[in-house]
């Protein structure tokens, strides 16, 4: 019997999980926007600022997974793959609930002055396209993850290398360059841990580590 059973037990506990991940994610953003109406002075700076920081610390949660996953996990297979995939799609959702904060608020939905803005805080208005880019491959990547995990979990190492060094340097610019506050030290304690988790999780299982 209990052979039996095994099979469909998973899934079962599968789902369980992911609905939980599900409503866990969507009652943090659902806490953080209300919070952030109800307390804050500055309502548009705030809700832009706190939806980022949500999404990053999403980002940080799944990195720091990442680094321990192996070829199984990647595939969906394990409770740590499940969990940081969502943690990974938490991180772009609450980003692009950010980006529309950011249009909403303080562009008015205009291209124009999104890239005006940029402009005048680094010198290079064209950087606004690398912002477009990093969410497209983070919005991109994130929905290959779940229509196709076999395939994720088994393409080449070089893709999600790419993708994450290129995701940490706009992030460290972000929380750490253009920032200032809390949020540089932030990012300061996040760039300090994160090579520190990952040499501690060099390991020959880490077929996929990143």
């Amino acid at each position: 019997m209990n052979v039996n059973a095994a099979p469909t037990e998973r899934p079962a506990r599968s789902g369980r999980v992911d609905c939980l991940l599900a409503i866990g994610g969507a009652v943090a953003l659902t806490a953080t926007l209300g919070l952030t109406r109800l307390a804050a002075t500055d309502v548009a700076d705030a809700l832009t600022r706190n939806t980022v920081r949500l999404s990053l610390a999403w980002y940080a949660a799944a990195l720091f997974m990442m680094m321990r996953m192996q070829r199984d996990d990647w595939a969906i297979r394990t409770r740590l793959g499940q969990v940081a995939r969502w943690c990974w799609t938490w991180g772009v959702v609450v980003f692009l609930v950010h980006l529309a904060m950011a249009f909403h608020y303080f562009h008015g939905w205009s291209h124009a002055h999104a890239f005006e803005t940029t402009r005048q805080a680094s010198g290079v208005g064209e950087g606004v396209f690398v912002s477009y880019f990093f969410t497209l491959w983070w919005t991109f990547d994130a929905a290959v993850w779940w229509a196709a995990p076999r395939w994720y979990a088994d393409r080449p190492a070089w893709i999600g290398r790419t993708l994450h060094l290129f995701m940490l340097f706009i992030v460290f610019n972000g929380m750490v360059v253009f920032e200032s506050g809390t949020i540089r030290w932030a990012g300061v304690v996040l760039f300090i841990a994160l090579p520190a988790a990952w040499l501690l999780s060099r390991r020959p299982r880490l077929d996929h580590a990143v």
